[in-house]
């Protein structure tokens, strides 16, 4: 027996007793793109492919399932200056796809690692990017743009410098009426 199958019996029987307590079951895309036999109720987290993370968005809303979309923001994948805007403009509908497959996308999430961050750097690296995925979230679709944010991220990144939360400067060296150095 090879390793992908006995994972596969594995996922199967915890889905299944998932599926008789009726609960409902988050996964992992590769369960689904393993194949296991999932309910219609459950949610498949997209996680993996970062190239093109919206197309296996539109393979699982168009199978049935809601999905979260967590591929295209993973904190640590770090850039340089204003990177939070990469983060800005993924936007989790933005697939072919039907007006209903489009409601089965419920959010997502951003993910930070701990290979390239420690206790030095972890809360700068998180601030401003997850600020920018917040707002890409709760925000309807399409309603702005990585121009019209940028003013908004400088000025939460000056917020959260003031009460004392490291947060990089998102647009490059910029200027903060309140400095906390001297």
């Amino acid at each position: 027996m090879t390793a992908e199958k006995l994972e596969e019996i594995y996922i199967q029987r915890i889905i299944d007793k998932t599926d008789s307590l009726n609960a409902t079951s988050i996964v992992w895309q590769e369960v689904f793109d393993n194949g296991v036999r999932l309910p219609q109720s459950t949610v498949v987290h997209v996680w993996r492919d970062w190239q093109n993370p919206l197309g296996e968005m539109e393979t699982v809303t168009r199978a049935g399932y809601s999905a979260l979309l967590s591929a295209c923001w993973y904190l640590d994948h770090l850039t340089s200056g204003g990177d939070w805007a990469t983060f800005y403009n993924c936007d989790p509908t933005d697939f072919p796809g039907s007006a209903e497959a489009h409601k089965r996308v419920l959010g997502g999430e951003a993910c930070m690692w701990a290979e390239v961050t420690d206790a030095t750097n972890v809360v700068t690296r998180v601030w401003p990017r997850a600020a920018a995925v917040a707002e890409k979230l709760w925000s309807a679709p399409y309603s702005d743009t990585a121009t019209s944010a940028a003013a908004r991220l400088e000025e939460h990144a000056c917020r959260m410098n003031m009460r004392g939360v490291p947060s990089q400067p998102p647009n490059g060296p910029g200027f903060c009426p309140f400095q906390l150095y001297s």
